[in-house]
């Protein structure tokens, strides 16, 4: 009966100590999550920001480009390069192509 009695308390003991042992790790696994977690999300915030640093950037670009592009179009800015090359503009050889929206 004796061995009897220490299986029992043995058997008590255990379950505590797996107990406060599990929630031991079960509070470190919730700490480094944490700590990643914050990690990541400040890296990604670094990374967002760059990425609309370079979206700003090539904005700027595109802006600038379609500025250059309305000047390179001008009317006169083409005529005046046809007529440094010889070229006349005559009326009746002259064909205008509209750009419609759906195209």
């Amino acid at each position: 009966m004796a061995k009897s009695l220490k299986k029992k308390k043995k058997k008590k003991l255990r379950l505590p100590v797996f107990t406060a042992v599990l929630f031991f790790v079960s509070v470190m696994s919730y700490l480094a999550s944490v700590l990643f977690l914050r990690t990541y999300n400040n890296s990604l915030s670094s990374e967002r920001q760059k990425i609309l640093a370079q979206i700003n950037e090539l904005q700027v670009q595109n802006d600038a480009v379609a500025v250059e592009v309305n000047t390179l179009n001008n009317r006169e800015r083409v005529n005046s390069i046809a007529a440094d090359n010889g070229l006349s503009l005559e009326q009746n050889n002259i064909i205008t192509i509209t750009k419609t929206d759906g195209e």
